[in-house]
């Protein structure tokens, strides 16, 4: 399966996030959110394999923003 982006609103929560999936077993690392798709201005994605939608919410449930998902 191809890489996914959820995008963040930051490097800092960009930063947790990838912590936190990572305590719950779920790989993932940092990138900048590509030009043509950022909504705001300085934004932040984490890239996973594998389900996005489920590491969205779990980012969701510990009350870390997320702006979007890229597939």
């Amino acid at each position: 399966m191809d890489k996914q982006l959820i995008m963040l609103s930051s490097i800092t929560y960009a930063y947790k996030a990838r912590d936190f999936l990572a305590k719950k077993g779920i790989s993932s690392y940092i990138e900048r959110t590509p030009e043509e798709l950022k909504t705001k201005g300085c934004s932040y994605s984490i890239a996973v394999r594998g389900d996005a939608d489920k590491a969205a919410a779990l980012l969701e449930s510990a009350r870390i923003k997320v702006l979007g998902i890229i597939r």
